[in-house]
């Protein structure tokens, strides 16, 4: 959690309020919100990069229900199947109210879902550790709307 809140801060995500088998090129199979705990539907995708390599991708998905539902996971790509850190973020931009995810995993963190978001644009963030090396990314105000 720390590496998630020192990059998110630096990036400017409002966070105050927080209440070896691998599977190589592979993500965690299906694309369905429902599978991770998501309602709606995929929005978007975006790597998280280390060292020229794509350790994971956060998955964002939307539903209209309860005045607009964003939800978030973290999946595991380069050490998918092995259990490790792993944290996901969501909150509505300028909002102190993050919703995070973090422990340890082996395919996924998450889902981490926000309401309310029609309006609004989405900060959202998440990475990996393990051994002592990080894979993350923070991203603010994306799908605006």
């Amino acid at each position: 959690m720390r590496r998630f809140l020192a990059t998110a801060a630096a990036l400017g995500l409002s966070i105050t309020g927080l209440s070896v088998a691998t599977a190589p090129g592979a993500f965690a199979v299906g694309e369905s919100a429902a599978e991770y705990g998501c309602p709606g539907s995929l929005i978007d995708t975006y790597n998280t990069p280390a060292s020229g390599e794509v350790w994971g991708q956060l998955r964002l998905y939307y539903s209209s229900a309860n005045g607009g539902t964003n939800c978030a996971v973290l999946l595991a790509k380069k050490y998918y199947g092995t259990t490790h850190y792993m944290e996901v973020g969501i909150n509505i931009s300028g909002s102190s109210n993050t919703k995070l995810d973090s422990g340890a995993y082996s395919r996924y963190a998450g889902p981490v879902t926000v309401t309310r978001t029609n309006g609004h644009c989405i900060d959202l963030g998440g990475g990996e550790d393990i051994g002592g090396l990080w894979a993350g990314r923070s991203l603010n105000r994306v799908h605006c709307g």
